[in-house]
């Protein structure tokens, strides 16, 4: 396909094409297999795509000892079929459809971009994250290979597209999980797994892997996932019919907890960001460099949020002199010292927790992490446990000043409970 792309020569001798066939498969392949370039090479054939010339004779069984000094003895040329070379080699669209099928079908919705630039395949850029060029906000989408074919949301059946390494690309909120709620700007996003297909209902627990996993790594670096509803959603939010492209959403927070059934499910919160501009599909198969600008302008836009005191949280730091309350550590910048306020039961749904005094932490930046995902975890006698060894590393340090009120503390550690 690559070649097709590039307008190279459509058939390749099998001495000219091994190098870099073996390099690929042993790149791109299954983990810990040993690359074996001639059986692809020659297996194709049986596809109807594939075509090798200049064979004298019979053909080797593709997975059987005579075929490699059969293609060494022969060097046969092989290469796509003339009819699909040259619709490939004239229509950059189908070749982006058939790349992503490919991808989608062999490596289980996670795009190898190497691979696809290493072929030459990559046209437009686009890395499967935020918006896609050429689709508006509030685009309808008549079915999920709609959705497939125009890269709004690839896997053909799953509701969360993204991997662990990655994080998530878009997610589907069809009304599919008992748990999920939807509120609009804010959705209550129950993770995938663990449920009856026919009935609907939670039937064991969910696991932190596969889309789950990668929805926790998006609330951790932060980069927006598309969200598309279907029609089986929520009525006051979903579309009539088919799937709706509906924009961007931060992943704001994530947890597990015991659902409606009874079982362990993971939730994310997820909090619309302001509409994206609409980016128009690019047509040119090549990239050029971006320009830049010298001068930036700026755009007005708004986004409904949680008003946050900022008194509070200065009154809570000022009360430690900056000192994180778990490690002691104050930062000095140039301009002062550092800390950061975390509340301890979380504003806004599904928490509802207060912006009061008591239920607010004066935190370094990396144990603010650590405490915001569950990592950290203080008792009621303030001893605190590093989740991920089970070790009691301290007590939260305390000031008559600020005191923490211990029902918040109970709620944290229910909230990042696991069973």
């Amino acid at each position: 396909m690559g070649r097709a792309a590039t307008g190279r020569t459509r058939l390749l001798p099998w001495k000219d094409a091994r190098p870099d066939l073996k390099r690929l498969l042993k790149k791109y392949g299954r983990p810990g297999s040993d690359p074996a370039p001639q059986y692809p090479f020659v297996a194709l054939q049986n596809s109807g795509l594939w075509q090798l010339d200049g064979v004298v004779g019979d053909v080797p069984a593709a997975r059987g000892s005579k075929l490699l000094p059969w293609l060494n003895a022969q060097n046969p040329r092989g290469g796509l079929e003339g009819w699909v070379y040259d619709l490939l080699s004239d229509d950059p669209e189908a070749r982006r459809l058939v790349a992503d099928d490919l991808v989608t079908l062999f490596f289980e919705g996670e795009a190898p971009q190497g691979l696809l630039e290493d072929a030459l395949l990559l046209g437009p850029v686009f890395d499967g994250f935020g918006p896609v060029p050429g689709v508006k906000e509030g685009t309808v989408f008549a079915n999920r290979a709609a959705l497939h074919h125009a890269q709004v949301h690839r896997p053909p059946q799953g509701g969360i597209c993204g991997t662990r390494e990655s994080g998530a690309e878009s997610i589907v909120v069809s009304g599919g999980y008992e748990d999920d709620e939807d509120l609009g700007d804010t959705i209550i996003y129950t993770g995938q797994g663990g449920r009856d297909e026919r009935t609907g209902q939670q039937v064991s627990d969910q696991q932190l892997t596969l889309g789950n996993a990668a929805l926790v790594t998006s609330r951790t670096t932060g980069r927006p996932v598309r969200v598309v509803r279907g029609a089986s959603g929520d009525p006051l939010h979903s579309p009539e019919s088919g799937y709706r492209y509906d924009g961007l959403y931060l992943v704001d927070d994530c947890w597990s907890e015991r659902g409606q059934s009874g079982y362990l499910v993971w939730r994310y919160r997820l909090v619309r960001l302001p509409s994206e501009p609409f980016l128009p599909a690019a047509p040119a198969p090549t990239l050029p460099v971006p320009v830049g600008r010298e001068t930036l302008t700026r755009v007005e836009a708004s986004i409904l949020r949680i008003v946050r005191s900022t008194a509070i949280a200065n009154y809570v730091k000022r009360a430690h002199d900056f000192c994180c309350q778990v490690c002691g550590i104050r930062l000095e910048t140039p301009t002062g010292a550092y800390a950061e306020a975390a509340h301890i039961r979380g504003l806004g749904r599904p928490h509802n927790g207060p912006d009061i005094a008591s239920n607010v932490l004066c935190l370094c930046p990396n144990h603010h992490t650590l405490f915001d995902f569950g990592m950290l975890t203080i008792a009621d006698d303030l001893a605190i446990t590093d989740r991920s060894t089970g070790q009691v590393i301290g007590r939260l340090h305390e000031v008559p000043t600020h005191q923490i009120e211990r029902r918040f503390l109970a709620y944290h550690r229910e909230h990042h409970a696991r069973a």
